[in-house]
């Protein structure tokens, strides 16, 4: 990737962050990234497509880090589940921001040709961590009744639902709005990680009791 293909994307991350994406202009971006409008559509066509490009930059260093965990022998598939969550919880935090204009765009479905690719993105990320969890299926370290879709949603909503609102944030921990940052306190993040690995570790493992009636 080019340095100035680099530069308008960090320049657009920010931007979106701050402003959302109806809230950034094509002019707020070629203005903020010091380039001219053309140069952006000779990169990316159009503001949605450089959205896209910026989600799928974001996915594909995370699809990554999922398949080495996923290649990883050494690993048992819940230990590699518990890396996923920690993984996960640090991508959010890392630009909550950004994440959250991102869940925006794919709750209001504004934009049904950038949602369907934001959702085919997620979908390779979701295959790969589906593989771990059958790989625990298929060696019995998981219990075959667990649903696999729901799982998946279960990490990475509640992830989501803790740190994309400072409101709910401070709700969960019981913490004055006015008080330290919920995001940047260590103890919240710990709280969330061991939260999902013992709820993750109870659900996988155990025999789940369904009712029949």
């Amino acid at each position: 990737m080019s340095d100035k293909k680099s530069h308008i994307i960090n320049v657009a991350i920010e931007l979106f962050s701050k402003n959302g994406f109806e809230g950034t202009s094509m002019r707020d971006l070629a203005s903020a990234a010091g380039v001219n409008i053309a140069m952006i559509n000779y990169y990316f066509g159009s503001k949605e497509k450089l959205f896209e490009a910026i989600v799928e930059g974001r996915s594909e260093k995370a699809r990554k880090e999922f398949e080495e965990l996923a290649q990883d022998t050494s690993l048992t598939a819940i230990q590699k589940m518990d890396r996923v969550i920690v993984l996960q919880v640090n991508k959010v935090l890392e630009k909550r921001h950004f994440h959250k204009v991102l869940q925006n765009e794919v709750m209001l479905n504004k934009r049904p040709e950038l949602n369907t690719a934001i959702g085919n993105i997620f979908k390779k990320n979701g295959l790969i961590l589906r593989t771990i969890l059958e790989e625990g299926i298929e060696n019995g370290e998981f219990n075959e009744q667990v649903d696999l879709g729901l799982i998946v949603s279960t990490i990475m909503g509640t992830i989501n639902h803790v740190f994309l609102s400072r409101t709910i944030c401070n709700l969960i921990f019981e913490q004055d709005d006015t008080g330290t940052d919920p995001f940047e306190n260590p103890k919240n993040k710990k709280r969330v990680i061991d939260h999902l690995k013992a709820l993750i570790h109870v659900y996988l493992q155990k025999k789940q009791v369904t009712d029949t009636k």
